[in-house]
């Protein structure tokens, strides 16, 4: 079958194939797979499945999911030599166009962010429990920045605000997420554990698109230096929690994703969709291309 995958720019049809491939590696929050990709002469654009139904919460998760496809395919992009022309938004009659991404001219990738290509196949959301080992403060420095690169926040959740976050969960009425063999869970903070959440000054379409690019550029900082990560929307689920968890931050941040970091046992990788089923072309239009997955709450 066709899949629409053809030379864009200064990239050949094998690797724009190879960089296509990175960008629908991410995991996505919920079971289906949000993001849709179309080639052109010299770009490849991203668009967001439509949600014509739908919560808030699920709104934000798409936007969040985009997000993540959309930062791996510029570092996959910059893998193959070829620097990128980003364009957010680039229509205002189109909002399920989130992004235009054009390959142009050439590039020496950073190691920094070769580092992070390299971490696109491993990064796994991983559900089971944690060791006591401890983060570094060095590599929770990274990862703050890595947020920051992306316009986003990392806020910590200390001690002292534990037993606040708990209340504020126990009382959504998103059930907690099925823990992994062995039985982690999403506040599995002993010594050692790191909670953060990803926020952003507003809370827009363009906000949560930035905080989807934070999010993945942490997990995979957090993949290259060996750390495990498990993610929760549970205390994102309802407005009215969601707003408690804002003020549990000092009141500054949107809370857009909760993450659980730490020292934990590989998990294995999760099956990746087929490019027919994510790549607009003649034979496969977006109009049906939609997921069929289950939605679910909580986390993954």
């Amino acid at each position: 079958m066709k899949t629409g995958v053809m030379p864009v720019g200064n990239l050949s049809a094998s690797q724009v194939r190879s960089v296509l491939l990175a960008a629908t590696a991410p995991p996505p929050l919920r079971n289906t797979r949000p993001w849709r990709f179309q080639c052109t002469p010299d770009s490849v654009e991203l668009y967001a499945d439509p949600l014509t139904t739908g919560t808030d919460s699920e709104q934000r998760e798409r936007l969040l999911d985009c997000g993540a496809a959309l930062l791996n395919l510029r570092l996959a992009i910059k893998a193959q030599g070829s620097n990128t022309d980003v364009r957010i938004f680039p229509s205002a009659g189109r909002p399920d166009l989130l992004a235009i991404v054009r390959p142009q001219g050439y590039e020496t990738i950073a190691p920094g962010d070769g580092e992070l290509v390299a971490a696109i196949a491993d990064r796994q959301s991983n559900r089971r429990p944690f060791t006591a080992a401890v983060i570094p403060d060095a590599v929770q420095r990274q990862l703050r920045r890595a947020a920051e690169v992306e316009r986003a926040w990392l806020a910590t959740i200390t001690a002292d605000l534990v037993p606040q976050l708990r209340e504020i969960m126990r009382r959504t009425e998103a059930p907690p997420a099925t823990p992994g063999p062995g039985g982690g869970s999403d506040l599995d903070v002993e010594p050692g554990r790191l909670v953060v959440v990803i926020g952003t000054l507003h809370d827009t379409a363009l906000g949560r698109l930035q905080a989807g690019q934070a999010m993945q550029r942490v997990l995979l900082t957090a993949s290259a230096a060996g750390l495990s990560a498990a993610l929760s929307s549970q205390a994102m689920a309802e407005p009215a929690t969601r707003r408690e968890l804002r003020q549990l931050l000092g009141g500054g941040l949107w809370p857009q994703i909760m993450l659980r970091l730490g020292h934990g046992t590989p998990v294995p990788s999760s099956a990746q969709a087929p490019l027919e089923d994510v790549v607009i072309s003649d034979e496969h239009p977006f109009a049906a291309s939609r997921p069929h997955g289950v939605a679910r709450r909580g986390s993954r």
